[in-house]
């Protein structure tokens, strides 16, 4: 059945962009599409005039799909429910009636391979964008089972997908917690002000106890008295690595050592890595110099673009697209994370090339980093591990469940597993 016969409408948008505006509606274009959400976080905003006048044609409301029909075309994410926010001009809109089609599986029905099959027949390839045209998408041939048994997938999926969006949430709050911690302590230096000024830290008092009360002068203007102001590389054992001849099966073939590059973390959401798209056999992972990296082990991507940053949670290998630091003894390796966050412009600041920035080793050890006393240091492990470790455990469950959901979906939606106690008559048979 086309999805014109299904009742499935396609809303165009206003193909113009809106001039930004400091505050206002969101407008979202293909970067908020993330894994069949929209990421409202990173949208930039536009006037209440200006979302009035490019809402007349497309207004997204709950249950909606969202189109990309250029650039990655066929991608496609839920409208989220009760969001006010425009379409950029390379997306479309997807809207069930109900009829035929139930609206919370519509989502499901457009990211299945039946789907994928009619993106490739009428996907138009270009020499600039792929792109598919607006009039081509109704006719889209997908089969469609009973509304019962749509709403039975749309449930089961949509259980599993609201679980991994509350884990998202629940690692974003962990993640900002982790970052405020370091800000305080280790950039602002609250608990010394406030002792500084007779104020209470808001710490427990054994851990308030371990802050000085005053400031000294140093090389990166006042740090708290009796800390440090040294190279990162002192506190740090800072390596890159390498990739194996392509050409030489030998490294890759059946490989079982994790071997990641910088693409590795594009996608990433928080800095945590738990696996990796290539593996080295032991021939290839002898080629790398700085070998199998342990656990722990922070990854700074080191050119185009500077700064993606993760913890490795296997053992790895790397590639030269990274800088990668193994915290020494009194040396929180989360310490490292989170300096090498908040001290990007300085990093930065250090790297050269004609055609990329790129920073190297040599030049990363020697910026500096002011260091606490190691009570304090093993004070900001401790809080931070436990922020840390929960994070890991949402991420690793995500990972399961997403699985599990990519699993499924296209069975589901195919027909090749049934629900028990739904009806299996197609629509339109």
């Amino acid at each position: 059945m086309t999805l014109r016969a299904a009742n499935v409408t396609l809303i165009d948008c206003d193909h113009r962009t809106p001039p930004s505006a400091g505050q206002g509606y969101p407008y979202v274009a293909i970067p908020q599409m993330r894994g069949g959400r929209i990421d409202l976080g990173g949208a930039r905003r536009i006037s209440h005039e200006h979302y009035m006048e490019w809402t007349r044609k497309a207004k997204p409301v709950s249950d909606d799909v969202i189109l990309s029909r250029r650039c990655n075309p066929g991608e496609t994410a839920v409208a989220p429910a009760g969001a006010e926010f425009a379409l950029g001009q390379n997306l479309v809109l997807l809207r069930s009636d109900g009829t035929r089609v139930y609206p919370p599986f519509l989502r499901w029905l457009v990211r299945g391979p039946q789907w994928w099959e009619q993106i490739g027949k009428f996907n138009n390839v270009g020499a600039v964008f792929d792109s598919l045209r607006c009039a081509d998408v109704p006719e889209f041939e997908l089969s469609i089972p009973p509304l019962a048994e749509q709403r039975a997938i749309a449930h089961i999926l949509g259980t599993l997908d609201d679980k991994i969006e509350l884990n998202r949430r629940m690692s974003e709050t962990l993640e900002a917690m982790a970052r405020a911690l370091f800000r305080s302590w280790f950039v602002d230096f609250d608990p010394v002000r406030a002792k500084a000024e007779g104020r209470d830290t808001g710490l427990p008092q054994a851990i308030a106890d371990l802050f000085p009360s005053r400031f000294v002068d140093s090389e990166l203007g006042e740090i708290p008295e009796g800390w440090q102001v040294g190279p990162i590389g002192e506190i740090a054992d800072v390596v890159g690595g390498t990739t194996p001849s392509t050409k030489e099966p030998v490294y890759w073939l059946d490989g079982t050592h994790a071997w990641a590059t910088p693409k590795d973390l594009a996608g990433a959401r928080f800095p945590v890595l738990l696996e990796t798209e290539r593996r080295l056999s032991d021939a290839g992972l002898a080629r790398v110099g700085s070998g199998l990296l342990p656990t722990g082990t922070i990854l700074l991507s080191s050119r185009a673009p500077i700064g993606y940053l993760t913890v490795a949670e296997i053992p790895v290998a790397i590639n030269q697209g990274f800088i990668a630091m193994t915290a020494r003894a009194g040396t929180s390796n989360l310490f490292l994370l989170l300096w090498c966050s908040s001290a990007h412009e300085a990093i930065v600041s250090r790297a050269n090339g004609s055609t990329f920035l790129e920073i190297s080793k040599a030049n990363f050890r020697p910026i500096p980093v002011v260091t606490p006393p190691p009570a304090v240091m093993r004070a900001f492990e401790t809080a931070s591990r436990s922020l840390y470790r929960r994070l890991v455990t949402c991420e690793r469950e995500s990972r399961t469940l997403a699985a599990l959901r990519d699993s499924l979906l296209p069975k589901l939606v195919s027909g090749e597993l049934r629900l028990r106690g739904s009806h299996t008559d197609r629509v339109g048979a």
